[in-house]
């Protein structure tokens, strides 16, 4: 009998294994589909047995208390197979909170396709050899096995099973989907962000479309999720030195910095008579007309003692704070307690304009995943517009078509939430609110895309530190363009999102205050 060394995939094996190990629903969907084929490696047979035994018992993940069965069994061990899974474990055991929390999905797919190629190789292997024997009617019988087992690999599924039923309820407390949410306001008008979906971000020129995306990917490691950034407009050094200040709050140098904060309009007009209210003096003059500048010389304290009451009119106004300057030690300081905090979480890459596509996205995917085992939740492209064409022969509004269905095409393939921002045209530079109508070249962007947000800013709310952030489309939302989020930003320190509030309807806006005063 001739037997072929099979290619074994060490990496591919101990992924599967340290999914199997750490999450309870990893091991529900692929749990059924692994049999005696698909692993190669001894230890990894040993401790897949482990795992398999201990969910048919319990119905969930061993997580740490694999290492018990190791202790309990090693004593069963060769010296050589207790060596390689001590090994193992102990690695997973050094890196178990960020291994526990990993993209299930796309392991998912490769732990399927994993199977199916190892049942294949073994039943080539063997029908291979009955051919050779000329048993040919036992040949087509390991065929009809693998048929069998093929069925537990099928990615089509029936809704009305009752597997199906108990996952997707199970999958919803649990909220494995969320990537991120915002806190506050901005949170309540955004909603939950999840794996597959497509955001786009649309504003003009210099509205602070990356600041945004930066502070979406901030958001997702503070969700612990891993994200990967792909910058296509700054470089490496410009792109670090955002995102220092964005978690440091430190300038270029030690100085007061004036921060927008949010106010009261009756306590700027001084027609508030509440006798908790934190100011006496008023603010704006005889037209209701606060000055245009802070001035720390004015004796006026901002109160939100009303806030998040009915008779809180939202209002916003400065505070001066002292921060000091970026410097090797300071910033170092705050990256490693970020790092200690949250995980390894973050992967950065500079491309320049329109030299990469998605699909050299995907190849930079690829090697982090091979070479870093960094597998993403968010990946997050500055910006679309400024991509490379994915085939050059396509021109015009087709190529930006083609750009964000491949986009859409990254989310779903890879399980992750997509976000990239789009420029408006020319017409929305002086809108008070930017609306679908107002995307440049294709419209289609919004038909391929899950969700879009516009940033609306006038130059005075940009020298107000402020932006109004609206949904201007949802798939799976009702949502209302009349729901506005007043966000306040000291985009000097690279603070994109400090506080923020929801105007229900356009007419609640900061310059329209005399109808909110006399009420």
């Amino acid at each position: 009998m001739i037997t072929k060394r099979r290619t074994i995939d060490n990496s591919i094996e101990e992924k599967i294994l340290t999914g199997l190990i750490t999450n309870t629903n990893f091991c529900k969907d692929v749990s059924r589909a692994i049999n005696k084929n698909t692993f190669v490696i001894p230890y990894s047979q040993i401790i897949a047995k482990w795992v398999m035994d201990y969910f048919k018992q319990y119905h969930q993940s061993p997580e740490k208390h694999i290492q018990d069965i190791f202790e309990l069994e090693k004593a069963n061990l060769k010296d050589g197979d207790k060596e390689l899974v001590s090994f193992f474990l102990t690695k997973l055991s050094n890196d178990y909170e960020q291994e526990k929390e990993f993209n299930t999905d796309f392991l998912h797919d490769k732990t399927i396709k994993y199977i199916k190629k190892q049942n294949l190789k073994a039943i080539g292997e063997k029908v291979q050899h009955l051919l050779e024997l000329d048993k040919v009617e036992e040949a087509e019988k390991e065929l009809g096995k693998y048929q069998q087992v093929a069925k537990e690999t099928l990615s089509s599924f029936d809704p009305f099973a009752d597997f199906e039923v108990k996952q997707f309820f199970t999958e919803m407390e649990d909220k494995s989907n969320v990537m991120l949410t915002f806190p506050g306001a901005l949170g309540q008008l955004l909603g939950p962000l999840e794996r597959h979906w497509l955001v786009g971000i649309l504003a003009p020129s210099k509205r602070g479309k990356t600041f945004w995306q930066q502070e979406f990917a901030v958001q997702t490691i503070m969700a612990k999720k891993k994200v990967f950034f792909v910058s296509l407009e700054m470089d490496k050094n410009r792109v670090k030195k955002r995102l220092y200040k964005r978690m440091t709050a430190y300038g270029d140098t030690t100085k007061e910095f004036i921060y927008p904060c949010f106010d009261c309009l009756k306590n700027q007009s001084n027609s508030c008579k509440k006798s908790e209210r934190t100011n006496r003096t008023r603010l704006t003059n005889d037209e209701n007309v606060k000055p245009k500048q802070f001035d720390p010389l004015i004796n006026y304290v901002p109160c939100t003692v009303c806030r998040n009451k009915k008779d809180f009119f939202v209002g916003t106004w400065y505070t001066s704070i002292k921060r000091e300057g970026m410097k090797l030690n300071n910033t170092l300081k705050i990256m490693r307690g970020i790092k200690q905090a949250f995980g390894d979480r973050l992967r950065i890459k500079s491309y320049p304009k329109f030299s990469a596509n998605i699909h050299d996205i995907m190849v930079a995917l690829n090697e982090l995943e091979t070479v870093e085992n960094f597998i993403p939740d968010v990946i997050i492209i500055d910006y679309a517009d400024i991509l490379a064409p994915e085939d050059s022969r396509i021109t015009g509004r087709d190529r930006t078509d083609e750009t964000w269905k491949t986009m859409g095409r990254l989310a779903d393939e890879h399980h992750c939430l997509v976000i990239s921002a789009s420029q408006s045209n020319r017409k929305s530079f002086d809108k008070k609110y930017i609306e679908v109508t107002d995307i440049a070249e294709d419209i289609r962007k919004v038909a391929n895309s899950d969700m879009f947000i516009s940033l609306n800013q006038t130059k005075d709310e940009k020298r107000e530190g402020v932006v109004r952030i609206n949904v201007i489309s949802d798939r799976d939302s009702n949502y209302d363009t009349h729901i506005s989020c007043l966000v306040l930003q000291q985009l000097d320190l690279g603070q994109v999102c400090l506080d923020s509030e929801l105007l229900i309807g356009r007419e609640n806006e900061l310059e329209d205050i005399e109808d909110i005063l006399e009420s």
